[in-house]
Protein backbone atom coordinates (compact mmCIF):
# COMPACT_ATOMS: atom_id res chain seq x y z
CA UNK A 1 0.00 0.00 0.00
CA UNK A 2 1.15 3.51 -0.74
CA UNK A 3 2.23 5.83 2.05
CA UNK A 4 0.47 9.22 2.08
CA UNK A 5 2.90 11.79 0.64
CA UNK A 6 3.12 13.93 3.80
CA UNK A 7 3.29 11.11 6.33
CA UNK A 8 5.84 12.09 8.98
CA UNK A 9 5.31 15.85 8.50
CA UNK A 10 3.98 17.79 11.49
CA UNK A 11 2.23 21.14 11.08
CA UNK A 12 1.06 23.62 13.71
CA UNK A 13 -2.11 25.45 12.67
CA UNK A 14 -3.23 28.73 14.22
CA UNK A 15 -6.18 29.43 11.99
CA UNK A 16 -9.85 30.32 11.97
CA UNK A 17 -12.87 30.41 9.67
CA UNK A 18 -11.99 28.79 6.28
CA UNK A 19 -8.83 30.02 4.55
CA UNK A 20 -6.43 28.73 7.21
CA UNK A 21 -8.35 25.67 8.42
CA UNK A 22 -8.95 24.30 4.92
CA UNK A 23 -5.22 24.50 4.25
CA UNK A 24 -4.81 22.27 7.31
CA UNK A 25 -7.49 19.91 5.99
CA UNK A 26 -5.62 19.46 2.70
CA UNK A 27 -2.32 18.86 4.48
CA UNK A 28 -4.05 16.32 6.72
CA UNK A 29 -5.66 14.62 3.73
CA UNK A 30 -2.13 14.06 2.42
CA UNK A 31 -1.07 12.42 5.65
CA UNK A 32 0.47 15.27 7.65
CA UNK A 33 -0.08 15.43 11.39
CA UNK A 34 -1.87 18.76 11.79
CA UNK A 35 -2.12 20.20 15.30
CA UNK A 36 -4.86 22.81 15.57
CA UNK A 37 -3.99 25.28 18.31
CA UNK A 38 -6.91 27.16 19.89
CA UNK A 39 -7.54 28.94 23.18
CA UNK A 40 -10.25 28.70 25.79
CA UNK A 41 -10.34 32.49 25.71
CA UNK A 42 -11.02 32.62 21.96
CA UNK A 43 -12.69 30.01 19.78
CA UNK A 44 -14.11 30.05 16.27
CA UNK A 45 -16.68 27.35 16.95
CA UNK A 46 -19.84 29.43 17.26
CA UNK A 47 -21.46 30.78 20.46
CA UNK A 48 -20.87 29.05 23.78
CA UNK A 49 -24.58 28.94 24.58
CA UNK A 50 -26.65 29.12 21.38
CA UNK A 51 -30.42 29.04 21.62
CA UNK A 52 -32.25 25.75 21.06
CA UNK A 53 -33.25 24.99 17.46
CA UNK A 54 -30.30 26.97 16.11
CA UNK A 55 -29.26 26.25 12.53
CA UNK A 56 -25.77 24.88 11.99
CA UNK A 57 -25.99 22.05 14.51
CA UNK A 58 -27.02 18.41 13.95
CA UNK A 59 -30.81 18.19 14.17
CA UNK A 60 -30.81 21.89 15.11
CA UNK A 61 -29.67 20.83 18.59
CA UNK A 62 -26.59 22.64 19.99
CA UNK A 63 -26.32 20.03 22.74
CA UNK A 64 -24.28 20.24 25.92
CA UNK A 65 -21.04 21.04 24.11
CA UNK A 66 -22.11 23.16 21.14
CA UNK A 67 -18.53 24.18 20.42
CA UNK A 68 -17.89 20.55 19.43
CA UNK A 69 -21.08 20.19 17.34
CA UNK A 70 -20.93 23.31 15.18
CA UNK A 71 -21.31 22.29 11.54
CA UNK A 72 -19.06 24.85 9.85
CA UNK A 73 -16.19 24.02 12.16
CA UNK A 74 -16.55 20.26 11.85
CA UNK A 75 -16.75 20.47 8.05
CA UNK A 76 -13.43 22.31 7.74
CA UNK A 77 -11.27 20.68 10.38
CA UNK A 78 -11.10 16.95 9.67
CA UNK A 79 -7.90 14.97 10.20
CA UNK A 80 -6.46 17.21 12.92
CA UNK A 81 -5.39 16.98 16.55
CA UNK A 82 -6.93 19.53 18.91
CA UNK A 83 -4.79 21.49 21.39
CA UNK A 84 -5.71 24.44 23.56
CA UNK A 85 -3.02 26.88 24.67
CA UNK A 86 -3.38 30.40 26.04
CA UNK A 87 -0.64 32.08 24.07
CA UNK A 88 -0.93 35.23 26.17
CA UNK A 89 0.81 33.41 29.01
CA UNK A 90 4.46 32.48 29.35
CA UNK A 91 3.54 28.83 29.94
CA UNK A 92 1.40 28.73 26.80
CA UNK A 93 4.07 30.33 24.63
CA UNK A 94 6.73 28.06 26.08
CA UNK A 95 4.71 24.94 25.27
CA UNK A 96 4.08 26.21 21.75
CA UNK A 97 7.79 26.81 21.21
CA UNK A 98 8.54 23.27 22.35
CA UNK A 99 6.13 22.01 19.72
CA UNK A 100 7.76 24.24 17.10
CA UNK A 101 11.08 22.56 17.84
CA UNK A 102 9.68 19.18 16.78
CA UNK A 103 7.49 20.39 13.91
CA UNK A 104 8.03 21.08 10.23
CA UNK A 105 5.43 23.77 9.49
CA UNK A 106 3.71 26.66 11.25
CA UNK A 107 0.91 28.39 9.37
CA UNK A 108 -1.68 30.98 10.28
CA UNK A 109 -4.31 33.23 8.74
CA UNK A 110 -4.36 35.57 11.73
CA UNK A 111 -4.31 39.25 10.94
CA UNK A 112 -0.95 40.93 10.33
CA UNK A 113 1.08 41.50 13.49
CA UNK A 114 -0.75 39.07 15.77
CA UNK A 115 2.02 36.49 15.82
CA UNK A 116 4.63 39.17 16.52
CA UNK A 117 2.55 40.51 19.40
CA UNK A 118 2.38 37.01 20.82
CA UNK A 119 6.17 36.84 20.69
CA UNK A 120 5.93 34.23 17.92
CA UNK A 121 6.98 36.15 14.81
CA UNK A 122 8.60 34.31 11.95
CA UNK A 123 12.14 35.26 13.04
CA UNK A 124 11.51 33.82 16.50
CA UNK A 125 10.02 30.63 15.10
CA UNK A 126 12.86 30.04 12.67
CA UNK A 127 15.48 30.66 15.36
CA UNK A 128 13.90 27.79 17.28
CA UNK A 129 14.09 25.52 14.21
CA UNK A 130 16.09 26.95 11.28
CA UNK A 131 14.62 24.57 8.69
CA UNK A 132 11.04 25.38 9.74
CA UNK A 133 8.52 26.38 7.06
CA UNK A 134 6.43 29.33 8.20
CA UNK A 135 3.44 30.69 6.29
CA UNK A 136 1.60 33.85 7.36
CA UNK A 137 -1.38 34.67 5.16
CA UNK A 138 -3.35 37.69 6.36
CA UNK A 139 -5.90 39.11 3.95
CA UNK A 140 -3.54 41.53 2.21
CA UNK A 141 -0.12 40.10 3.01
CA UNK A 142 2.63 41.11 5.42
CA UNK A 143 3.83 44.27 3.65
CA UNK A 144 2.19 47.25 1.97
CA UNK A 145 -0.36 49.90 2.98
CA UNK A 146 -3.19 47.41 3.55
CA UNK A 147 -1.31 44.97 5.72
CA UNK A 148 -2.97 46.29 8.90
CA UNK A 149 -6.47 46.01 7.41
CA UNK A 150 -8.75 43.37 8.84
CA UNK A 151 -10.40 41.23 6.18
CA UNK A 152 -12.91 38.50 5.51
CA UNK A 153 -13.69 36.66 2.29
CA UNK A 154 -16.43 39.12 1.28
CA UNK A 155 -14.08 42.08 1.74
CA UNK A 156 -11.46 40.40 -0.44
CA UNK A 157 -14.17 39.64 -3.00
CA UNK A 158 -14.85 43.37 -3.17
CA UNK A 159 -11.23 44.51 -3.14
CA UNK A 160 -10.19 42.20 -5.99
CA UNK A 161 -13.06 43.25 -8.26
CA UNK A 162 -14.94 39.96 -8.00
CA UNK A 163 -18.03 41.51 -6.40
CA UNK A 164 -18.41 43.94 -9.29
CA UNK A 165 -18.50 41.04 -11.76
CA UNK A 166 -21.17 38.98 -10.02
CA UNK A 167 -24.85 39.01 -10.82
CA UNK A 168 -26.98 40.36 -13.62
CA UNK A 169 -26.67 43.78 -15.28
CA UNK A 170 -29.93 45.03 -13.78
CA UNK A 171 -28.99 44.20 -10.18
CA UNK A 172 -27.03 46.40 -7.83
CA UNK A 173 -23.79 45.35 -6.17
CA UNK A 174 -25.51 44.23 -2.98
CA UNK A 175 -26.16 40.83 -4.59
CA UNK A 176 -22.97 39.16 -3.46
CA UNK A 177 -22.21 35.48 -3.06
CA UNK A 178 -22.59 33.90 0.36
CA UNK A 179 -19.67 31.64 -0.54
CA UNK A 180 -16.43 33.47 0.15
CA UNK A 181 -14.45 32.16 -2.79
CA UNK A 182 -11.15 33.85 -1.84
CA UNK A 183 -10.97 31.76 1.33
CA UNK A 184 -10.97 28.49 -0.59
CA UNK A 185 -8.49 29.81 -3.15
CA UNK A 186 -6.19 31.02 -0.37
CA UNK A 187 -6.31 27.62 1.31
CA UNK A 188 -5.35 25.75 -1.83
CA UNK A 189 -2.64 28.29 -2.70
CA UNK A 190 -1.19 28.08 0.80
CA UNK A 191 -1.14 24.28 0.61
CA UNK A 192 0.69 24.42 -2.72
CA UNK A 193 3.22 26.92 -1.35
CA UNK A 194 3.87 24.77 1.72
CA UNK A 195 4.35 21.64 -0.38
CA UNK A 196 6.75 23.52 -2.67
CA UNK A 197 8.69 24.67 0.41
CA UNK A 198 8.85 21.09 1.70
CA UNK A 199 10.26 20.01 -1.65
CA UNK A 200 12.82 22.83 -1.49
CA UNK A 201 13.81 21.84 2.04
CA UNK A 202 14.23 18.20 1.02
CA UNK A 203 16.71 19.30 -1.66
CA UNK A 204 18.57 22.02 0.23
CA UNK A 205 17.86 21.58 3.93
CA UNK A 206 16.61 25.17 4.08
CA UNK A 207 13.41 26.38 5.67
CA UNK A 208 11.37 29.31 4.35
CA UNK A 209 9.10 32.13 5.39
CA UNK A 210 6.14 32.41 3.02
CA UNK A 211 4.43 35.81 2.88
CA UNK A 212 1.09 35.21 1.21
CA UNK A 213 -1.72 37.65 0.51
CA UNK A 214 -5.14 36.05 0.24
CA UNK A 215 -6.26 38.84 -2.09
CA UNK A 216 -3.30 38.36 -4.43
CA UNK A 217 -3.84 34.59 -4.44
CA UNK A 218 -7.37 35.19 -5.73
CA UNK A 219 -6.70 37.85 -8.36
CA UNK A 220 -5.11 35.52 -10.97
CA UNK A 221 -8.45 33.73 -11.12
CA UNK A 222 -9.83 36.92 -12.66
CA UNK A 223 -6.97 37.29 -15.13
CA UNK A 224 -9.17 37.46 -18.23
CA UNK A 225 -10.98 40.54 -16.94
CA UNK A 226 -7.74 42.37 -16.20
CA UNK A 227 -6.41 41.57 -19.66
CA UNK A 228 -9.66 42.75 -21.23
CA UNK A 229 -9.37 46.06 -19.41
CA UNK A 230 -5.81 46.53 -20.62
CA UNK A 231 -6.87 45.90 -24.20
CA UNK A 232 -10.10 47.91 -24.26
CA UNK A 233 -9.60 50.49 -21.53
CA UNK A 234 -13.11 49.73 -20.22
CA UNK A 235 -14.08 47.80 -17.10
CA UNK A 236 -15.90 44.49 -17.47
CA UNK A 237 -19.62 44.82 -16.88
CA UNK A 238 -21.76 42.22 -15.16
CA UNK A 239 -23.12 39.65 -17.61
CA UNK A 240 -25.20 37.22 -15.59
CA UNK A 241 -25.32 33.99 -17.58
CA UNK A 242 -24.62 35.67 -20.90
CA UNK A 243 -21.43 35.35 -22.88
CA UNK A 244 -20.24 37.77 -25.57
CA UNK A 245 -19.29 34.98 -27.97
CA UNK A 246 -21.88 32.28 -27.29
CA UNK A 247 -25.66 32.20 -27.46
CA UNK A 248 -27.17 30.30 -25.89
CA UNK A 249 -24.27 30.26 -23.44
CA UNK A 250 -23.22 26.74 -22.61
CA UNK A 251 -24.67 25.15 -25.78
CA UNK A 252 -21.78 25.42 -28.21
CA UNK A 253 -23.08 22.46 -30.26
CA UNK A 254 -25.91 24.52 -31.77
CA UNK A 255 -27.26 22.10 -34.39
CA UNK A 256 -27.17 19.14 -32.01
CA UNK A 257 -28.91 21.22 -29.39
CA UNK A 258 -31.74 22.11 -31.79
CA UNK A 259 -32.27 18.41 -32.48
CA UNK A 260 -32.30 17.51 -28.78
CA UNK A 261 -35.05 20.00 -28.01
CA UNK A 262 -37.04 18.88 -31.04
CA UNK A 263 -36.81 22.18 -32.88
CA UNK A 264 -34.41 21.61 -35.75
CA UNK A 265 -36.15 24.47 -37.55
CA UNK A 266 -34.40 26.91 -35.21
CA UNK A 267 -31.23 26.30 -37.16
CA UNK A 268 -32.78 28.02 -40.18
CA UNK A 269 -34.80 30.62 -38.28
CA UNK A 270 -33.37 33.98 -39.46
CA UNK A 271 -33.29 35.16 -35.85
CA UNK A 272 -30.87 32.38 -34.94
CA UNK A 273 -29.14 31.49 -38.21
CA UNK A 274 -25.72 32.74 -37.15
CA UNK A 275 -23.94 33.37 -33.86
CA UNK A 276 -24.35 37.12 -34.31
CA UNK A 277 -28.07 36.60 -34.90
CA UNK A 278 -28.42 34.46 -31.79
CA UNK A 279 -26.56 37.01 -29.68
CA UNK A 280 -28.79 39.80 -31.01
CA UNK A 281 -31.90 37.75 -30.20
CA UNK A 282 -30.63 36.18 -27.01
CA UNK A 283 -33.77 36.89 -24.95
CA UNK A 284 -36.09 35.25 -27.49
CA UNK A 285 -33.81 32.22 -27.66
CA UNK A 286 -33.65 31.91 -23.89
CA UNK A 287 -37.44 32.01 -23.74
CA UNK A 288 -37.69 29.06 -26.18
CA UNK A 289 -35.16 27.06 -24.17
CA UNK A 290 -36.89 27.87 -20.88
CA UNK A 291 -40.23 26.67 -22.24
CA UNK A 292 -38.62 23.34 -23.17
CA UNK A 293 -36.73 22.84 -19.90
CA UNK A 294 -39.69 23.83 -17.69
CA UNK A 295 -41.60 20.73 -18.80
CA UNK A 296 -38.84 18.22 -18.11
CA UNK A 297 -36.84 16.67 -15.30
CA UNK A 298 -33.42 18.29 -14.89
CA UNK A 299 -31.62 14.96 -14.80
CA UNK A 300 -33.33 13.80 -18.00
CA UNK A 301 -32.40 17.07 -19.70
CA UNK A 302 -28.76 16.68 -18.72
CA UNK A 303 -28.72 13.07 -19.90
CA UNK A 304 -30.20 13.99 -23.29
CA UNK A 305 -27.68 16.79 -23.80
CA UNK A 306 -24.74 14.68 -22.68
CA UNK A 307 -25.79 11.94 -25.09
CA UNK A 308 -25.19 14.44 -27.90
CA UNK A 309 -21.83 15.53 -26.49
CA UNK A 310 -23.16 18.82 -25.11
CA UNK A 311 -21.62 19.77 -21.74
CA UNK A 312 -24.43 19.91 -19.21
CA UNK A 313 -25.35 19.14 -15.62
CA UNK A 314 -28.43 19.47 -13.44
CA UNK A 315 -28.43 22.28 -10.90
CA UNK A 316 -28.28 20.46 -7.56
CA UNK A 317 -29.15 21.93 -4.22
CA UNK A 318 -26.71 21.66 -1.33
CA UNK A 319 -28.14 18.80 0.71
CA UNK A 320 -30.19 15.77 -0.39
CA UNK A 321 -29.63 16.55 -4.08
CA UNK A 322 -25.89 16.22 -3.77
CA UNK A 323 -25.92 13.47 -1.13
CA UNK A 324 -28.02 11.29 -3.46
CA UNK A 325 -26.13 12.05 -6.67
CA UNK A 326 -25.10 8.74 -8.22
CA UNK A 327 -21.72 9.98 -9.40
CA UNK A 328 -20.68 11.41 -6.03
CA UNK A 329 -21.95 8.23 -4.38
CA UNK A 330 -19.95 6.03 -6.74
CA UNK A 331 -16.77 7.96 -5.99
CA UNK A 332 -17.41 7.83 -2.23
CA UNK A 333 -17.18 11.61 -1.96
CA UNK A 334 -19.60 11.86 0.94
CA UNK A 335 -18.45 9.63 3.76
CA UNK A 336 -20.23 8.70 6.96
CA UNK A 337 -18.15 10.13 9.78
CA UNK A 338 -18.81 9.55 13.46
CA UNK A 339 -18.00 12.45 15.75
CA UNK A 340 -18.09 11.85 19.52
CA UNK A 341 -20.28 14.90 20.11
CA UNK A 342 -21.94 15.53 16.75
CA UNK A 343 -22.95 11.97 15.90
CA UNK A 344 -22.76 10.19 12.55
CA UNK A 345 -23.40 12.22 9.39
CA UNK A 346 -22.25 12.28 5.75
CA UNK A 347 -19.35 14.67 5.36
CA UNK A 348 -17.34 15.86 2.38
CA UNK A 349 -14.36 13.60 2.00
CA UNK A 350 -10.79 14.13 0.78
CA UNK A 351 -10.71 15.76 -2.63
CA UNK A 352 -8.39 13.15 -4.13
CA UNK A 353 -8.30 9.37 -3.92
CA UNK A 354 -5.16 7.31 -3.53
CA UNK A 355 -4.74 4.21 -5.68
CA UNK A 356 -2.53 1.27 -4.82
CA UNK A 357 0.03 0.09 -7.35
CA UNK A 358 -1.64 -1.45 -10.39
CA UNK A 359 -0.50 -3.18 -13.53
CA UNK A 360 0.07 -0.84 -16.51
CA UNK A 361 -2.86 -2.30 -18.43
CA UNK A 362 -5.35 -2.23 -15.55
CA UNK A 363 -8.19 0.28 -15.46
CA UNK A 364 -8.81 2.87 -12.77
CA UNK A 365 -12.28 1.38 -12.24
CA UNK A 366 -10.69 -1.90 -11.12
CA UNK A 367 -7.83 -0.41 -9.12
CA UNK A 368 -8.05 -1.04 -5.37
CA UNK A 369 -8.46 2.24 -3.53
CA UNK A 370 -6.74 2.89 -0.25
CA UNK A 371 -9.02 3.90 2.60
CA UNK A 372 -9.29 7.69 2.62
CA UNK A 373 -8.11 9.27 5.83
CA UNK A 374 -11.12 10.93 7.41
CA UNK A 375 -10.89 11.45 11.13
CA UNK A 376 -13.58 13.74 12.54
CA UNK A 377 -12.78 17.31 13.55
CA UNK A 378 -11.22 17.39 17.01
CA UNK A 379 -13.15 18.46 20.06
CA UNK A 380 -11.85 21.56 21.82
CA UNK A 381 -8.60 20.53 23.49
CA UNK A 382 -9.32 16.87 22.76
CA UNK A 383 -5.66 15.90 22.38
CA UNK A 384 -4.12 18.10 25.10
CA UNK A 385 -2.83 15.19 27.17
CA UNK A 386 -1.45 13.33 24.18
CA UNK A 387 0.35 16.35 22.74
CA UNK A 388 1.66 17.82 25.97
CA UNK A 389 1.90 14.65 28.03
CA UNK A 390 3.01 11.98 25.57
CA UNK A 391 4.73 14.19 23.02
CA UNK A 392 6.35 16.82 25.26
CA UNK A 393 6.54 14.61 28.37
CA UNK A 394 4.69 16.98 30.69
CA UNK A 395 3.85 15.28 33.97
CA UNK A 396 0.39 14.90 35.47
CA UNK A 397 1.00 17.71 37.98
CA UNK A 398 2.06 20.13 35.26
CA UNK A 399 -0.98 19.30 33.15
CA UNK A 400 -3.21 19.81 36.19
CA UNK A 401 -1.66 23.21 36.88
CA UNK A 402 -2.13 24.27 33.25
CA UNK A 403 -5.78 23.24 33.39
CA UNK A 404 -6.34 25.04 36.69
CA UNK A 405 -4.94 28.23 35.15
CA UNK A 406 -7.14 27.80 32.02
CA UNK A 407 -4.03 27.65 29.85
CA UNK A 408 -5.36 24.37 28.54
CA UNK A 409 -8.75 22.75 28.84
CA UNK A 410 -11.77 21.48 26.95
CA UNK A 411 -14.48 24.00 27.88
CA UNK A 412 -14.29 27.64 26.70
CA UNK A 413 -14.30 30.21 29.46
CA UNK A 414 -17.40 32.32 29.91
CA UNK A 415 -17.19 35.45 27.80
CA UNK A 416 -14.69 33.94 25.34
CA UNK A 417 -14.20 35.80 22.07
CA UNK A 418 -16.11 33.92 19.39
CA UNK A 419 -13.70 34.83 16.63
CA UNK A 420 -13.79 38.47 15.70
CA UNK A 421 -16.36 39.72 18.24
CA UNK A 422 -13.87 41.00 20.78
CA UNK A 423 -10.12 41.32 20.93
CA UNK A 424 -8.19 38.32 22.08
CA UNK A 425 -5.44 38.38 24.68
CA UNK A 426 -5.38 41.97 25.84
CA UNK A 427 -2.20 41.55 27.87
CA UNK A 428 0.12 40.71 24.98
CA UNK A 429 -1.59 41.84 21.82
CA UNK A 430 -4.14 44.24 20.51
CA UNK A 431 -6.13 41.77 18.39
CA UNK A 432 -6.20 38.37 16.76
CA UNK A 433 -8.90 38.62 14.14
CA UNK A 434 -8.43 36.02 11.45
CA UNK A 435 -8.54 36.75 7.77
Amino acid sequence: MKTPPLRGIRALELAEIWAGPFCGVLLGDMGAEVIKVEALQRIARGPISPAPNTAGYPDYDPGERPWNRQGNFNATNRNKLGLTLDLTTEQGVSAFKELVAISDIVFTNYAFGVMDRLGLGQEVLRRIKPDLIVLFTPGYGNTGPYRQHRSMGMAIDAMTGHSALRGYPDLDLSHNSLVHHPDAVAAVTATFAICAALHHRARTGQGQFIDMSQAEAFMPHLGETFLENQMTGAPRERRGNSHPQMAPHGYEEWQSFCEVIGQSNLDTDPRFASLDDRIANREALNAIISEWTAQRDRNDIAAQLQAQGIPSAPVLGCGPDTYDDQHLQARNYFQLVTHPDAGTYPMSGPVWSTLSHTAPDSSLEDAPRLPDRHDPAPGLGEHNHYLLGDLLCYGADTLHDLESASIIGTVPIEGADMGGVRRFARERQSGAAAS
